[in-house]
């Protein structure tokens, strides 16, 4: 998951600041893209635990999947959150070079945390709140040593790029606690039945959007415009990713999803400044980096 999440904010930051205005791909064409793959990559797991038998593979998504029409309304909550997320990552890494995004979106520790205890009831030990409180104070000391030194190219809106990256917090927590509710709701649904809920609405969202936002760029130049080797890699970044995370909140919790995300700061800001010379790692950034691997360390060693 670190390296899906490491390589998909370097990946879309290099595309974006990168590639000329009329070269650009359409951002909510590689959302709904992915959106896609996650339903195929979903309807291929459920042939696998039917034993690919298709007479059983009908069976159970006529029984799981049209048959709950409730269950697709529920899911639908949190597939519009991550739909919104998924294009807000682009504006934000339009704006914000690829080190003060990836540090900034750690925020969605704090949203977390609260939604879980909100949804789940879930509560947590005082080492743990410190360890929050740890990797939030961590992100920020490692944010404005990154401030300090970086360097805003043309074009590029530093305050939008903020209000992107905090509403992807705040979508990335709920729709994250949501979905980790429902895959733990007690229910005979399979996993893998869930994701397709999941997915199938995003599908739709997704397709919502390239409508609502870029439908004339679309149909004038064409849906796979600006797409390269590079864009390709984003796409299965983001169907990968979020293949990923569903599993980590099935098997593990949404925290811990969050925390191995925070590893990978470190990773992103060097590339950031070895490729995009965006900005240059100080003292404070050094005593953050420690401050988080700290924070990640503590929090996986205390009791919930």
């Amino acid at each position: 998951m670190i390296i899906i999440w490491s390589s998909y904010t370097i990946i879309v930051r290099y595309t974006r600041s990168r590639t000329p205005e009329y070269l650009q791909y359409s951002s909510t064409t590689v959302v709904y893209a992915s959106e896609m793959i996650k339903m195929i990559i979903s309807l291929c797991f459920i042939l696998k635990i039917n034993d690919f038998s298709v007479k059983k593979f009908i069976k159970c998504i006529n029984e799981h999947y049209f048959t709950k029409p409730k269950d697709l309304l529920k899911m639908s909550f949190p597939s519009i959150a991550y739909t919104l997320q998924n294009n807000l990552d682009f504006v934000a890494l339009s704006n914000l070079d690829a080190g003060v995004y990836h540090i900034s979106t750690q925020l969605k520790v704090v949203s977390t945390a609260v939604f879980m205890m909100i949804v789940l009831k879930k509560r947590y030990s005082s080492v743990r709140w410190f360890a929050i409180i740890l990797l939030f104070g961590g992100v920020a000391a490692v944010q404005v040593s990154v401030n300090d030194g970086s360097k805003t190219k043309s074009g590029e809106n530093y305050v939008v790029g903020i209000v992107a990256v905090l509403l992807t917090c705040i979508t990335a927590g709920f729709a994250g606690v949501y979905f980790e509710w429902m895959l733990k709701d007690g229910s005979e649904t399979p996993f893998w039945i869930r994701n397709l809920q999941m997915y199938s609405c995003g599908a739709i969202s997704a397709a919502l959007g390239c409508i609502i936002s870029e439908w004339e760029r679309i149909t004038s130049r064409g849906f796979f415009y600006g797409y390269n080797v590079k864009v390709i890699a984003i796409i299965l970044s983001l169907s990968l990713g979020g293949i990923f995370i569903s599993l980590v909140m099935k098997y593990l919790d949404n925290l811990c999803k969050s925390f191995a995300s925070a590893v990978s700061i470190i990773l992103v800001v060097i590339v950031s400044y070895l490729v995009f010379n965006d900005m240059k790692p100080n003292i404070i950034f050094i005593l953050g980096s420690v401050t988080v691997c700290g924070a990640i360390l503590l929090y996986s060693s205390a009791q919930s």
